[in-house]
């Protein structure tokens, strides 16, 4: 057993003699950015996101719902405190919505006038609603704007005068 003690000492105290040599011994390191730039090093792509506004204040007619063409003139504004109105085949309406940067949150119920309605054009009303109650991912690409419903569903808009 004192053989292996002994054994055992000595290999314990080379590790601690040679920790500080290895500690010593400089580990390469990675160029700051900063020398980097200055050096004409490889330059890192920008990860921050564009930020596009939402368009405010427009009107925007239906071109296309859920891959199909939109067969009356389905429309929709929206100003710059969330307050919209529109006409979704059968009702004009009215509602609050929360703009946030991709996403459009309702923020009450919307107030609609009843009206009797088509099958068809009932059918496409509850489409509309559908995507615009589940809090749809917005983008707008030159005179469209698109809505894709959280649960399914996409909407494309063309600006108007």
């Amino acid at each position: 057993m004192k053989k292996y003690s002994h054994a055992l000492v000595a290999l314990v105290g080379a590790v601690i003699i040679a920790s500080p040599v290895q500690a010593k011994k400089k580990l390469p390191t990675e160029t700051p950015p900063a020398e980097q730039q200055q050096s004409g090093g490889p330059e890192q792509p920008s990860a921050t996101p564009s930020y596009q506004p939402f368009p405010h204040y427009r009107n925007f007619v239906l071109t296309e719902i859920n891959g199909k063409p939109s067969p009356v003139e389905i429309w929709i504004n929206i100003d710059a405190t969330g307050h919209a109105r529109g006409f979704s085949g059968c009702k004009n309406w009215s509602a609050v919505f929360v703009i946030g940067p991709d996403r459009l949150g309702p923020k009450s119920m919307p107030a609609v006038n009843e009206q009797k309605c088509e099958p068809a054009l009932a059918a496409i009303e509850r489409d509309f609603w559908n995507i615009m109650i589940s809090g749809p991912y917005w983008e707008s690409k030159g005179d469209d704007l698109i809505f894709k419903g959280a649960k399914g569903g996409l909407m494309r808009f063309q600006r108007t005068l």
